[in-house]
């Protein structure tokens, strides 16, 4: 009876400990993997740029890309930074006062699913982070299941200048999951200025374009001026440039779209 007692005061003891994490979400992703796992309540504070859920909105923005506002911060009494940056300024002074810091930065799919993981296990969500990982995958492979045909595609970051993913970088790795062959692949850098005369010679049959530039119009008639046999599409550059919990919807998009007949 004794043992039982112990055992159900240890368990309650590391509730309430889970129950006290304080956590600041220093990127978007991190913002979003939060609060899919149900650690969303935990979250105290957020970078600038963390937009996704609604519900981030409400909390006091401590971070930018560039530095950590170390006073504000501290005065959340975080127990727990999620960075992507280890070398953001401000953080080291957190980590002095006994903030514990963890880093996630995926660059690939499989690196989301450890970061959840990962996540759920610092934050006391493991079990809800492992059946958030279950569900993704299992639509990922539904997706690439129904893929019968690739198709060779450019995608467009920013107009002016003109540049694109390339290489082996997050991007063309999503791409490739929705059926799409990156036709800048081949090239070393990850993000790069392109010219038009290069995107002709590479001969895309799909465009993609970001459906937040405020330009799908202009940019759809400019491409078809250039490559009047392409398709051009638009698409939420946050469901496919994010490597969080809304990537696999991302990539349905872009299958749904890649598949549908001219």
């Amino acid at each position: 009876m004794r043992i039982v007692l112990l055992l159900l005061l240890a368990s309650l003891s590391a509730s309430d400990a889970w129950a006290e994490e304080r956590i600041l979400a220093l990127s978007p992703h991190a913002c979003e993997l939060l609060f899919a796992m149900g650690a969303g309540a935990e979250v105290v504070g957020v970078s600038a740029y963390c937009d996704f859920p609604e519900a981030v909105k409400n909390r006091p923005v401590i971070a930018n890309y560039s530095r950590l506002f170390s006073e504000a911060s501290l005065r959340l009494k975080p127990t727990l930074v999620i960075a992507s940056n280890p070398a953001l300024q401000g953080l080291q002074k957190l980590e002095q006062h006994g903030v514990r810091v963890m880093v996630t930065h995926p660059e690939n799919l499989q690196d989301i699913f450890d970061d959840l993981i990962r996540l759920g296990k610092q934050t006391g969500h493991g079990q809800q982070a492992g059946r958030l990982v279950a569900q993704m995958r299992e639509r990922l492979a539904a997706v690439q299941s129904r893929t019968t045909k690739r198709l060779r595609v450019f995608f467009e970051v920013w107009s002016d200048p003109l540049m694109t993913e390339a290489g082996g970088s997050f991007i063309t790795q999503v791409l490739s999951a929705a059926g799409g062959d990156n036709v800048f692949a081949e090239n070393h850098a990850e993000t790069m200025r392109v010219n038009v005369e290069s995107v002709v010679r590479a001969n895309p049959e799909v465009i993609i374009i970001p459906s937040r530039s405020g330009k799908i119009e202009s940019r759809k008639i400019f491409w078809r001026q250039w490559l009047p046999d392409a398709r051009v599409i638009a698409i939420n550059p946050d469901l496919v440039s994010r490597p969080g919990p809304r990537i696999v919807d991302g990539i349905v998009q872009l299958q749904q779209q890649l598949s549908r007949t001219p």
